[in-house]
């Protein structure tokens, strides 16, 4: 993606990601990571998706933001989804933050109440993946 289209984005959202989230879509829009599985001692889950920021056929990060934080109202604004779990349960990063704060939302919790913080940067995060 270029940084024209992330700022698209970004715009639509009404806000600025995290340098290193806009590197990394700068990188490449979405996929499936390798490795994917996230522990720690609170959580134990895969990464089934890194969201696009565009798409034309698939689910994006933007349209998951519109639904979560615009229609829902479950998240507050400065939480972009970034990933999804093998249960449809959502990693947001916290775009008032400077390095990414990453936390996984529970969907079965009640609005933000559900925000799990990892205690990992948007970086930190990433590297923290292992295989299954």
């Amino acid at each position: 993606m270029t940084g024209d289209m992330i700022a698209q984005c970004e715009k639509a959202c009404g806000l600025v990601l995290p340098a290193p989230a806009r590197e990394l879509y700068a990188k490449s829009n979405g996929g499936e990571p390798d490795p994917y599985v996230f522990q720690n001692d609170e959580l134990d889950t895969v990464v089934s998706e890194f969201l696009p920021l565009a798409a034309e056929s698939r689910g994006t990060a933007v349209q998951s933001y519109r639904r979560l934080v615009t229609e829902k109202a479950v998240i507050a604004a400065r939480f972009f989804p970034f990933a999804i779990d093998g249960g449809g349960d959502y990693f947001f990063v916290d775009t008032q933050t400077r390095d990414g704060a990453v936390y996984f939302y529970r969907s079965d919790s009640r609005f933000d109440q559900g925000l799990l913080p990892l205690g990992l940067d948007f970086t930190g995060f990433w590297a923290a993946l292992v295989a299954e």
